[in-house]
């Protein structure tokens, strides 16, 4: 079991964290050191979902630094949606790694670790190495408008990819998740990835299955005690993690990103699960445009790429972070 430490990266804001220092380096000037990775959870998750590649990746003289973002453990969790501005972030995140005496790092993020991630580049492209996003691709600065992507998506797929959005930023949502946890893990981490494109994604579908409190077996890639450690941040309150769709419709990067350049001038891989039906990879095939040096890898997985094959994703990263070291 690792040990988690915390850390004030702003006044009365601090993060927990998991950090195995990289092998080899006596300190951060040390050439024969190997750079660290900067794991990004995303949504409902933790940085125990990193735990398969903090293994791997420890074990190749990497250094592992993965955060809990705010709204869960014991990071700073505000319930005032303003406060979840991707700069915001990026800057709590940058405190972190002068605190660790870190120079320049990957940047891995996972779902909604994706948005921080691919912000950290924008903004700190001198510290950065180089970007690994997983189920989502880069989306490039800009206004959302919700109920124009939903019919973007039903038009496109058939079904609104989104659609589980509206219950998310709904006023009792997290109530009906916090009362229904077993249902929500089931559906959450269910073992047929097609009932997130009938009972979850669509319009009114999540809101529906949690009320009636609907069961299904879970997936197989997650043990016992991992459910457990998910139950446990779920049931610390959900609000702060819905957050962060809040955050994402009512725009508040929209001032911070309004003259941002978006383009990444990093390597940029992008690892995506051919049977998730939610983020589905054909959605991200305008990132090329922003960005020079992408490469593609799709898994047969659901959304929990990194959980499900973590050995495939272990074996990507890593191929790809020897070109580039």
């Amino acid at each position: 079991m690792l040990k988690t430490q915390s850390y004030e990266v702003a006044t009365n804001i601090t993060y927990e964290y998991i950090y195995v220092k990289a092998s080899g380096s006596g300190d951060d000037d040390d050439n024969n050191a190997r750079p660290t990775l900067l794991f990004l959870h995303g949504f409902p998750s933790s940085f125990h979902c990193w735990r398969h590649q903090i293994e791997h990746f420890s074990q190749q003289g990497y250094g592992c630094l993965a955060p809990n973002m705010m709204g869960y453990g014991k990071t700073y969790s505000p319930l005032n949606t303003d406060e979840y501005r991707s700069k915001s972030m990026v800057e709590h995140l940058v405190a972190l790694l002068n605190h660790l005496h870190l120079g320049k790092v990957f940047v891995i993020g996972h779902d909604w670790g994706t948005r921080p991630g691919s912000r950290f580049v924008l903004y700190h492209p001198q510290q950065t190495l180089g970007l690994v996003l997983i189920s989502v691709g880069y989306t490039p600065p800009g206004i959302i408008d919700l109920d124009q992507a939903l019919e973007s998506s039903k038009q496109a797929f058939g079904y609104e990819t989104l659609g589980y959005w509206k219950f998310f930023i709904s006023d009792d949502c997290a109530t009906i998740i916090e009362n229904n946890l077993e249902s929500f893990l089931d559906l959450a981490f269910t073992s047929d990835p097609v009932q997130w494109k009938t009972d979850f994604a669509p319009i009114g579908k999540a809101r529906e299955w949690l009320t009636n409190g609907r069961r299904t077996a879970r997936a197989s890639y997650m043990t016992e005690d991992d459910y457990k450690i998910f139950r446990q941040y779920i049931a610390e309150g959900m609000q702060p993690k819905l957050n962060w769709y809040k955050a994402a419709i009512a725009n508040v990067d929209g001032d911070d990103e309004m003259n941002v350049d978006p383009t990444i001038k990093r390597p940029v891989l992008f690892i995506g699960g051919r049977k998730d039906y939610v983020s589905l990879i054909s959605a991200y095939s305008g990132q090329k445009q922003y960005i020079a040096d992408v490469e593609t890898i799709e898994l047969e997985t659901s959304h929990w790429v990194m959980e499900e094959s973590p050995e495939e994703v272990n074996r990507a990263i890593d191929e790809w972070l020897k070109r580039i070291v």
